[in-house]
């Protein structure tokens, strides 16, 4: 049973994106093209998660890359991109010429903040020993700062997602950890139990994961704009 909680917990933010796209026209583009690029960086992050900070059961086996990983960065990264035009009825701004999903994904703006992401990850995680969530978070939250300083009109899409995508989130973990399927999930394969950072809040759900959603909020819903000049 617990091999399939990473995947059940997937399909709650999935629909969550469906539900976004189906009611958005104007957002499919861009949760399309996004959601690609989440689902492609999903797995790469892993490399660092599975070494210090969790090693899930998936459909492969535990701690190995898996669909799971993939439809977790298609989702969240979607969502995170989508979800202030969503929650404040505000209309997308679209380019005179539509650019292609390749276009995107190739975008040298987009290769520069991977590239960037990467070398980082690897300077603040496997040479100084910080703890890949707390490395992660702090990337993308200088990442925002700098796209911010850059785009100001971009501060309160960044400010606002990060601050209500935890929110959202919320009831996806109460639900998981909480209510309906395991309450040890954490216990078992989170490998910060019985640290300093073994915090958790609302019965099971760890405090570190609301600061990565608040993180991956403040870059991911200014991320597409940002490369495309939008």
């Amino acid at each position: 049973m617990e091999k399939y909680i990473y995947l059940f917990g997937c399909i709650l933010l999935l629909s969550i994106w469906i539900f976004i796209f189906l009611l958005r026209k104007d957002l499919r583009k861009k949760m399309i093209e996004i959601s690609v690029f989440g689902g492609v960086f999903g797995p790469i992050a892993e490399i660092w998660y599975f070494a210090d900070y969790w090693r899930p059961p998936s459909l492969l086996g535990i701690a190995k890359v898996s669909l799971e990983d993939f439809l977790f960065g298609f989702a969240t990264v979607g969502i995170c991109a989508s979800l202030y035009y969503f929650i404040f009825n505000k209309k997308q701004k679209n380019k005179t010429r539509s650019i292609s999903i390749f276009e995107f994904l190739f975008n040298p703006r987009l290769i520069l903040f991977v590239a960037a992401i990467i070398f980082l990850m690897i300077i603040l995680n496997n040479l100084l020993k910080i703890n890949s969530i707390f490395a992660s978070s702090f990337i993308f939250l200088i990442s925002s700062f700098y796209i911010m300083l850059k785009r100001k009109d971009l501060i309160k899409v960044s400010l606002t997602t990060s601050l209500f995508l935890p929110i959202l989130i919320l009831p996806i973990y109460h639900l998981i950890l909480n209510l309906i399927i395991t309450p040890d999930f954490f216990e078992k394969y989170w490998l910060l139990n019985n640290t300093v950072w073994d915090i958790k809040v609302l019965g099971n759900i760890p405090v570190t994961e609301l600061i990565w959603y608040f993180a991956a909020g403040a870059f991911f819903s200014i991320l597409y704009e940002f490369v495309i000049d939008l």
